[in-house]
């Protein structure tokens, strides 16, 4: 997204910045098809998502700190599985998270969360919950999650104040669980860095979402 697309805090702009913005993201992806997205104040009405998605939107208010002004949710069509997210913004439109949701193609019995966080050295990946044992012995899935997950945004310089340079999270983490439908998949992370310093394009990294979640299904 270039610079002169981003957020800026006024929510019927930034939602017609964020539609083209997720276009762009679609289209490298392969996928193709029109965003709609839905804006709704944090502490305000959500969106009405279903019951299936009480987790999905648990998570949301979990994510939507006092930082947070405003979030965004849409479905990204084309994807193999329908695919919901939602990108949380400051009241100047600085992106600090973003949600994703998808119910997977596979049955599983067991809930299972891998976490990336801040370990003594560098970035660890923790995998955790009765399913673990299924899946903390797969280094290709692990390798695909702990790549793909980011904890740390870069955001653009202009209208950005603050003593650090990057907006950090705890933690980022993908959480699987059993769906009647097949697998619940919810991935929370961060907008990650695309060609920082060059061009100064960012993204929401929907293709290492998409790898993500395709490694799940191969590994169930």
């Amino acid at each position: 997204m270039k610079k002169q697309g981003y957020p800026r805090g006024n929510p019927p702009e930034d939602s017609e910045k964020l539609r083209v913005w997720w276009e762009e993201e679609m289209r490298k992806c392969g996928l193709g098809g029109t965003v709609a997205i839905e804006h709704a104040p944090v502490g305000g009405q959500l969106p009405a998502w279903s019951t299936g998605k009480q987790l999905f939107e648990s998570l949301v208010m979990q994510r939507a700190a006092t930082v947070n002004a405003h979030l965004y949710a849409a479905t990204i069509p084309g994807a193999p599985w329908p695919l919901q997210v939602v990108v949380m913004t400051t009241d100047s439109g600085i992106v600090t998270d973003v949600l994703y949701r998808a119910v997977l193609k596979v049955p599983i019995t067991a809930e299972v969360s891998f976490k990336k966080s801040l370990g003594l050295l560098s970035e660890k990946l923790e995998v955790e919950g009765p399913g673990a044992e299924r899946f903390g012995t797969q280094k290709p899935l692990l390798k695909k999650i702990k790549d793909g997950l980011s904890r740390r945004y870069e955001p653009p310089l202009f209208g950005f104040v603050a003593s650090k340079k990057f907006l950090e999270l705890p933690e980022a983490s993908v959480t699987v669980r059993p769906d009647p439908a097949g697998a619940e998949a919810i991935i929370r992370t961060t907008v990650r860095t695309e060609s920082a310093f060059i061009g100064h394009e960012y993204s929401f990294g929907l293709d290492r979402v998409l790898d993500i979640l395709k490694a799940i299904e191969q590994a169930s």
